[in-house]
This record gives structure tokens, sequence and C-alpha cells, in this order.
């Protein structure tokens, strides 16, 4: 997750406040917060390049990893142990959940940022 302001990569979710909020919380859009700049804006948890793969639903975290389907994760969790769903935790917000997407490990790379070439030169 960028911030769209100063593309700093620590956005953090902001508590909805609002009907505004909620409103748009139909789309499954989320409020988030720059941690760099305070800059709020609404983004999905995950990127849609990725929506299809297992992250979680609350901090959008790729990097889950799996974890017994015996842990008591709601009134429901029954039901997903009929149906063999496997089960996941997500490190950072500690969030334990359900899911049948694919199951793939994304890790973001700390790799720095390159400066572009500048297509063209400025003459002098």
């Amino acid at each position: 997750m960028l911030c769209p302001v100063c593309h700093s990569d620590s956005p953090r979710r902001s508590r909805r406040s609002g009907a505004k909020d909620y409103i748009v919380g139909l789309t499954r859009l989320r409020p988030w917060r720059c941690r760099i700049c305070e800059t709020r804006f609404y983004a999905w948890a995950a990127p849609i390049g990725y929506v299809g793969y297992v992250h979680c639903g609350m901090c959008g975290n790729l990097d889950v990893t799996r974890i017994s389907s015996e842990h008591g994760m709601g009134m429901l969790s029954w039901v997903y142990r009929l149906l063999r769903a496997p089960a996941y935790r997500c490190a950072p917000c500690r969030n334990r959940f359900f899911s049948f997407r694919v199951y793939r490990r994304i890790v973001a790379t700390p790799e720095p940022l390159q400066p572009r070439p500048q297509s063209h030169p400025i003459a002098q």
C-alpha cells in the first residue's frame, strides 16, 4: 500500500467516522491514513491484481500463515470446518480467518526505488 500523496509505504487503517465512511465502505473501500504526511484516503485492502489470492481482510497483508482450523474463530467456524476451508493468520494484526482463495506466499521485497531516467533531456 502506497500513500497517493507522498508515496510512502507506511499507511495504516483509519477509523471510520461519519455516514460517508460507512456508505463508501459498501464498495469494500476502507479509510487509510499515511503516517508520514497524515493524508486520509480510501483504498481496498489488497491491490486489484492480488484480490484472488489469500489476504487479510483487515490490513491487506498478503504474507499470511496457515494455522490449524481448530482454533476458535467465531460462531460459524464449524461451517468452515465442515467445508474444509483452510484457516490463516495475519501476523501484524493477529487476525485469524478462513478463506477459499488461492494461497500464494507474496512478500514485498525491500528494494529501494531507482530514479527514472528522463525521456527528454533538458537543453542547456
